[in-house]
Formats: structure tokens, sequence, C-alpha cells
């Protein structure tokens, strides 16, 4: 499953960082979410991508944030946390 996620997030510019026309690996719904956080004079952090549904996702360190992405700076941990729920990692290899 994590290899569908990474195939699906590979999309995410393709398709103008909407994620509503992407399906869940995971339970097959319409309902996934992202946002990156990171620091926005480098461009450079994390993206954590969950489904709503189902509440399993992924994320992935040390990514390149593009402009346009929704993104979250380091350090506004409250917004952090009021954003990006408790999900489930999938994880490689599992």
């Amino acid at each position: 499953m994590f290899n569908d996620w990474l195939k699906m997030l590979t999309k995410l510019s393709r398709n103008n960082y909407s994620t509503k026309d992407f399906v869940c690996p995971e339970c097959g719904q319409k309902s996934i979410e992202y946002i990156y956080v990171g620091d926005p004079s480098t461009r450079v952090g994390y993206l954590p991508a969950w489904c709503r549904s189902c509440n399993n996702g992924i994320q992935i360190s040390r990514v390149e944030i593009p402009q346009g992405a929704k993104m979250i700076k380091f350090g506004e941990s409250e917004r952090i946390k009021n954003t990006i729920p408790n999900f489930k990692q999938v994880v490689p290899y599992e």
C-alpha cells in the first residue's frame, strides 16, 4: 500500500495540488488531504498525506515544497496540531 500512496502523491503537481479526485489506496474513498510543513525560505520540509475517511496515510520526510502547494511553517505547532490528524501511518514493507 505504501507504494500506492507514493504513486498517488507524485500526481499532486499535475493536479495543481488538488486532491479532489484522489482515491484512497486503503478504503477507496475520495477524501485525501495533505499539507506540506517546512521552512518557507528554503522550501524544504516534510509531507504528511492522509485519508479523512479511514484515517490512514503516509509521511514523507525531506521534501522540496513546491510554490503554490499548501504549507504550514515549522514552529506553528498549534496550527500543525489542529490541521494534521493523528492518522495511522502506512509504512513500506509492512
